[in-house]
């Protein structure tokens, strides 16, 4: 496929499932355009995208998407993961893309305001968004290396998501405190969900979406509210790149409980 012999997306792609440098390995999979399903493994081994081999064994076995798993886990030991990013998916039920692009931006504004500046954002490729804290911008303190505490950690910041919504914007209601959130203004409705399950997948940025064939672009966060899905189209779509934060978002260390922050800062100390 034309579309993913250029370099730039190969790259992005590849950056995204080796974890452009950060912790551990991600769990790789492509949807296969012939047996119209996702497949995780190429032949009897799982299938890892750690270099341009690869990508060309999976474009060549049926590969028309690719997706990798927001967990992280050491070398390909996928019963003992490390960690994992912050995920949230925008969809738009009603209001279409540009309700979604409204809710988005809203939500990049409340995180903003509770210590994190700089998600990871992409268009989906459809009517929606995905939002990623990654797992190296949240500091030790908040979470401990306890993936359960992560889980705590996505909880509270869905909650402030919420708060933060229904205190600042009068026109926006919010049905349920916690994942999903159904957020609506009018008629025009909105999801906004967790994803934490083990092992799951996200399609990766600069993948093509299997359903409608756009592109799932990254964006700059503060460039949501102008997007079009004229930027999506394969032709035009155009990365933007998506690195390590060079800031941890130190706020999110409030949401730590006493019970952990003592080993952290123990171990701290020693060092």
């Amino acid at each position: 496929m034309d579309y993913y012999r250029r370099l730039d997306v190969r790259q992005t792609i590849l950056d995204f499932a080796r974890a452009s440098g950060g912790s551990g390995d991600r769990e790789c999979a492509f949807y296969n355009a012939r047996i119209k399903g996702l497949q995780r493994h190429l032949s009897e081994y799982p299938l890892v995208l750690d270099s341009a081999a690869a990508f060309d064994r999976a474009l060549s076995s049926g590969a028309t998407a690719f997706y990798c798993s927001y967990w992280r886990y050491p070398s390909q030991d996928y019963s003992r993961p490390l960690g994992h990013d912050l995920v949230w998916t925008v969809w738009a039920r009603r209001g279409g893309l540009k309700f979604a692009r409204t809710v988005t931006a809203l939500v990049i504004e409340a995180l903003a305001d509770d210590g994190v500046s700089e998600p990871w954002v992409k268009y989906s490729g459809r009517l929606g968004f995905d939002l990623l804290i990654p797992l190296e911008a949240i500091p030790d303190e908040a979470w401990a290396g306890d993936g359960d505490t992560l889980t705590d950690l996505q909880m509270r910041l869905t909650s402030y998501i919420a708060s933060y919504l229904t205190e600042r914007r009068s026109c926006i209601h919010i049905d349920g405190a916690s994942s999903p959130l159904e957020i609506k203004q009018g008629t025009d409705t909105c999801l906004l969900s967790e994803l934490r399950v083990r092992r799951g997948l996200l399609l990766a940025p600069m993948s093509l979406n299997p359903e409608s064939g756009l592109v799932s672009v990254p964006i700059a966060p503060d460039k949501v509210a102008e997007f079009s899905v004229l930027d999506s189209s394969p032709a035009d779509a155009r990365a933007f790149e998506w690195v390590q934060s060079s800031r941890v978002a130190r706020g999110l260390v409030k949401y730590a409980r006493p019970w952990q922050l003592a080993p952290v800062q123990t171990k701290l100390a020693i060092a």
